[in-house]
């Protein structure tokens, strides 16, 4: 019999994919403008960004929805996803600049186990014996990576995996649209930097040999900021959170084929094993739902 395709979750999962790939493949981008610091790059992200919002939502017309929307409780729903991101962020561009892209990597490939660790403590979700046993694989294999994959720089994948794993459950908690969503937390960054500006010795200055074309390149870093965040705000948005697991493979995988491919970062067997676990272990997760509807389902 025939089956129609749900059109949205389709739309959904194309922006999930489409999202992931450009965030696996921008550690090239920034690794083009490792001449400047990566504070600065990161004060210029956010002004950018939240330049490059406002303009889509006044294109569009959202601000009006936006208001009406808007409680103490959305707020600080966005305001705790703004300071996730701006880790995320900062870290990510530190790691691309400096050629730790298999450490970002690896911090993506376990987000949906720290989102999932998450849901857990603070949603009340239940754990089967199939997750709680992949979750414990993959504990394992992180301590692994600590103790024994000297030529990684463990602070990076843990910033990232938690920073990622937690914006990904607040996006669940929104009632906001994509726009609105990452308006309000671009938003909260820019009213947080420019103390920060102020106060210490943080600069947006650049260097005053800066290139032409990385000039040119810098001004578009609103764009490939916010067009991956919009792309995955909108799956998280139509999608269950584990469906999202899924389409994070993409991500480190990417990640994983930049470092090998464009940085030459070399791996150890260790790091290449756990991995291989660790990318497993959250398959095995994630398709656990799929697994249990193919047993419930009738049979003719």
């Amino acid at each position: 019999m025939f089956c129609p395709i749900n059109t949205r979750y389709v739309l959904a999962a194309g922006a999930g994919v489409v999202a992931n790939v450009i965030l696996g493949a921008s550690s090239l981008y920034w690794k083009q403008l490792a001449v400047i610091s990566p504070e600065t790059l990161l004060g210029y992200r956010i002004f950018l960004s939240l330049a490059t919002l406002a303009l889509a939502m006044l294109m569009l017309q959202r601000f009006r929805a936006l208001a009406e929307k808007l409680t103490w409780r959305t707020v600080g729903i966005h305001a705790a996803a703004a300071y996730l991101v701006v880790l995320n962020w900062g870290t990510f561009i530190w790691a691309s600049i400096h050629g730790h892209v298999v450490e970002s990597g690896l911090g993506y490939l376990i987000a949906p186990f720290i989102a999932i660790a998450i849901a857990k403590v603070v949603i009340g979700d239940t754990l089967s014996a199939v997750r709680l046993a992949g979750l414990v694989v993959i504990a394992m294999a992180v301590a692994a990576l600590m103790l024994r994959s000297g030529e990684l720089n463990h602070w990076v994948y843990l910033v990232i995996g938690v920073t990622w794993g937690g914006y990904a459950c607040a996006k669940k908690l929104t009632p906001l649209d994509p726009f609105g969503g990452l308006f309000m937390e671009t938003f909260t960054l820019c009213v947080l930097w420019l103390p920060l500006l102020a106060a210490s010795q943080v600069s947006l200055t650049l260097p005053g040999n800066l290139p032409a074309a990385t000039a040119v390149l810098l001004l578009v870093c609103g764009l490939v900021s916010v067009v991956p965040l919009w792309l995955f705000a909108y799956a998280a948005g139509h999608l269950p959170l584990s469906a999202m697991g899924f389409f994070q493979f993409v991500l480190p995988t990417t990640q994983l084929l930049v470092a090998l491919v464009f940085y030459r970062q070399p791996l150890s067997n260790n790091t290449l094993l756990c991995f291989s676990i660790i990318w497993a272990a959250l398959l095995v997760i994630l398709s656990e739902p799929l697994w249990r509807f193919g047993r419930l389902r009738p049979r003719n």
